[in-house]
């Protein structure tokens, strides 16, 4: 059995903090890109960390999630700078790095992943609301409640609704994985989830500890968001069923692009809408405007989400960024997140599970959808 080792503070940021501290103490030249609390405000934003002490800031278990970090992780490693590095992040921040690895647009190279159960979010919006001036108090309690009954979905209505329907919320293909300690215990188990992750923890001075026994309880969790996005997914399906029902729910688009530059798997230097090919000469609108008595501005909004449904379908990793991202509040996440699981079922592709696995359509495979290509 894979050793595991514990760190017992009297808070959960402590422990994390004691051990990041120490991992960062004993990784020569090695940066760490970790969610850090302002000491002026309550913003907590990923920070490239080289200075063990700033980490006395560290807040990785923050229910802010102000952008995927994968993003991040892509720009530090994708010209592979050869310089050692660690990166703290959700679960669905590792499953978009994975993607962006296949479509070498990251690079696994020198870089170590920690991360950890996942309790969560809140809308950006909604944490500054919520946060006001408690700062890493907020965090605190946060955890308490999500994570107070032995992994209990203790749901809050206001957490986002993708990490409401998140059926993946523990970590995969991590170096180092983070528990916690639960109920009233506020210490951290580490485990190395890779030969690298576990060689590290070894050569740290870390106390050995047994195992936490709480399969039933993951599997519980996950049994719970399944029937939850099952209920999400069918009432988002009455109301998108159609074009004119798409269109509406998506009425309120105003073409910011906000959701395409929030995505962490939407990768194109060049977007087409971006360019030539839709932008109109004056002429044309007013041309549409005369034949159909009247015509909505900004144009495109449908075409707009559509083709992005058709680019990253098969690589969404429902993180909801996407609904973070919208100025008004689009409940883009979910909408996507069905689409999307529907075209992965037909593949019957997992986005951020195998890092090895060639995404669906860079790859022919002669025996797939028989029934559109007869083959026998």
């Amino acid at each position: 059995m894979d050793s595991i080792y514990k760190i017992e503070k009297s808070t959960y940021l402590g422990s994390v903090r004691t051990f990041l501290k120490a991992f960062l103490k004993t990784q020569k030249e090695c940066s760490l890109l970790i969610p850090v609390r302002s000491p002026h405000n309550n913003t907590v934003m990923p920070t490239l960390v080289t200075e063990p002490d700033m980490l006395d800031q560290a807040d990785p278990f923050s229910p802010a999630f102000p952008l995927n970090s994968a993003k991040l992780v892509s720009k530090l490693t994708r010209k592979g700078a050869g310089e050692p590095m660690a990166a703290f992040l959700r679960p669905c921040e590792i499953r978009a790095f994975v993607e962006l690895v296949k479509i070498k647009q990251a690079t696994w190279d020198n870089l170590v992943i920690i991360s950890s159960d996942c309790a969560g979010a809140f809308s950006n919006s909604i944490f500054r609301e919520k946060a006001v001036n408690e700062k890493e108090a907020f965090t605190q309690t946060f955890l308490d409640k999500r994570l107070g009954s032995n992994l209990t979905d203790t749901m809050d209505d206001s957490i986002a609704k993708a990490c409401t329907i998140c059926t993946r919320p523990f970590p995969e293909n991590a170096d180092i994985t983070v528990g916690l300690f639960y109920p009233g215990n506020k210490g951290i188990s580490l485990k190395g989830t890779s030969e690298k992750g576990a060689k590290i923890l070894a050569a740290m001075s870390l106390e050995p500890t047994a195992p936490e026994e709480n399969d039933k309880e993951k599997s519980a969790l996950i049994s719970s968001r399944k029937t939850r996005e099952k209920e999400v997914f069918q009432e988002l399906a009455a109301h998108t069923g159609t074009l004119p029902d798409l269109g509406n729910y998506l009425s309120d688009c105003i073409n910011c692009y906000n959701c395409r530059v929030a995505c962490p798997v939407c990768f194109c230097k060049e977007c087409v809408f971006n360019t030539d090919v839709v932008d109109y000469e004056p002429f044309q609108y007013q041309g549409w405007a005369r034949a159909r008595g009247g015509l909505k501005m900004p144009t495109d909004t449908l075409f707009f989400h559509i083709t992005r449904m058709i680019h990253i379908g098969l690589s969404c990793v429902g993180c909801g960024q996407c609904s973070n991202a919208c100025p008004n509040d689009i409940p883009l996440a979910e909408l996507f997140k069905m689409v999307g699981e529907k075209a992965q079922k037909d593949f019957s592709y997992i986005p951020g599970k195998d890092v090895d696995e060639a995404p669906p359509l860079s790859v022919f495979m002669e025996n797939e959808f028989k029934d559109v290509t007869g083959i026998s």
